[in-house]
């Protein structure tokens, strides 16, 4: 046999393996964990909800930190009174008033911080296969319909109150 025909179908067996195992190889390469700043944000917050943020940093496609996990009645009303959220934190309560969401910015390819919604799906589709993989059902606020809140993830309140 021709050494290019061999070299040939070497590299396809390689790369037939790279796509059965994609997911175990991104899990090595994804090379991001969470910093020190982004573990304290999530003093309070449910033990289930910090485990798949955890699990998610080793799957995401972009690097994200933590910006806020549990807040007070009144962290979330002067959130409110900015304009940053719908909810008051007294007549509408936060998830994050339970500990049971949290917040994240996602940095671009060059380490800077983004707000484009495309950067929120991907790192999204990190925190759902976590999720998955741990079995703890969770929401993305980008799915939401009214409105669309790309950096928020919370544990489904139909299994968490």
């Amino acid at each position: 046999m021709n050494i290019k025909y061999l070299l040939v179908l070497l590299f396809l067996i390689l790369f037939g393996g790279y796509l059965m195992k994609k997911d175990k190889i991104i899990k090595i390469v994804s090379g991001f964990a969470l910093s020190a700043r982004s573990e304290m944000r999530m003093v309070g917050v449910r033990g289930d909800l910090k485990r798949v943020v955890r699990r998610a940093i080793e799957l995401t496609p972009f690097d994200f930190g933590i910006t806020s996990g549990k807040r007070t009645a009144e962290e979330q009303n002067a959130l409110f009174k900015q304009g940053a959220s719908q909810l008051d934190g007294y007549s509408k309560k936060s998830r994050h008033q339970s500990g049971c969401a949290v917040d994240f910015v996602v940095y671009d390819e060059n380490g800077k911080v983004t707000w484009g919604f495309s950067y929120y799906e991907q790192v999204s589709w990190a925190f759902k296969q976590a999720a998955d993989e741990l079995g703890i059902p969770i929401v993305w606020g980008g799915d939401w319909v009214s409105f669309k809140d790309g950096p928020h993830i919370e544990l489904d309140r139909a299994h968490y109150s």
